[in-house]
């Protein structure tokens, strides 16, 4: 068994096979584990029916990052699938569904933005409240192209993602984002767990902006994100902008 630390939480894995204990090593405590998981035979076996080409390392390590996620609200923080980049240290959250291309504007961002901008996770980062402030995390479980880095930053924003060929953005309201976060949320099968993720996604919904960017893979659209995320909520300029009102 070892010991990592996961958005400030310390955690201890079982593991069987030593792929999960290389994939966590720059995440490793001696910190005393606050709780512990462990796959079973038949959860390995599930996973793997689920996707049969997959190795059962692999399928471990799902497994593993799975019993992690359910047991996190406890500790005011969840998964949400997302890509997240942070410029100066402010993180920007991205998400949309497979094949949209958060990967794709989470590297215009890089292009854009030079040494100053730093992937957080690109796929699956750890949220969690910490004196009233949403905080992104990255993860050991960061997505096939593995990109990311064990940081900690504030989010400014959440913005959805689809694709067009003219880019703009809008702020979204509590009825639209509820709409479409859940599909990118790992739900906890427990009920008190579930309770307390509920009010952490409500918690969310009320401190946190949300967008909608409609945008094309050049590098205008991280601009256009990033002018508008950075705005304070008050902003009356956040409501809805599009490339020419940037400067393209």
């Amino acid at each position: 068994m070892f010991r990592i630390k996961l958005a400030g939480i310390p955690i201890g894995i079982d593991a069987r096979y030593p792929y999960v204990s290389d994939l966590c090593h720059a995440y490793l405590t001696d910190q005393p584990p606050v709780f512990t998981v462990r796959a079973t035979e038949e959860e390995l076996q599930a996973q793997r029916a689920a996707d049969p080409d997959s190795h059962l390392w692999y399928c471990e390590s799902l497994c593993l990052y799975r019993k992690i996620c359910m047991r996190l609200p406890r500790y005011d923080a969840f998964l949400m699938h997302a890509a997240v980049v942070a410029v100066d240290g402010v993180a920007y959250v991205f998400a949309a569904p497979s094949g949209v291309g958060k990967t794709t504007h989470m590297k215009l961002w890089l292009e854009q933005f030079g040494s100053r901008a730093k992937v957080v996770n690109g796929d699956k980062p750890i949220f969690r409240f910490m004196d009233g402030v949403l905080y992104a995390f990255g993860t050991p479980w960061m997505g096939k192209e593995r990109l990311g880095d064990n940081l900690m930053c504030p989010v400014a924003g959440i913005c959805f993602l689809e694709q067009s060929p003219v880019n703009e953005i809008r702020a979204l309201s509590t009825r639209e984002v509820t709409g479409r976060i859940f599909h990118q949320m790992l739900l906890p099968k427990d009920q008190q767990d579930f309770d307390r993720f509920w009010a952490l996604v409500e918690r969310m919904l009320d401190t946190v902006p949300f967008y909608l960017l409609r945008c094309n893979r050049e590098l205008a659209s991280a601009q256009l994100a990033y002018q508008t995320m950075r705005r304070p909520a008050h902003d009356p300029c956040k409501a809805g902008i599009s490339d020419a009102q940037v400067g393209r």
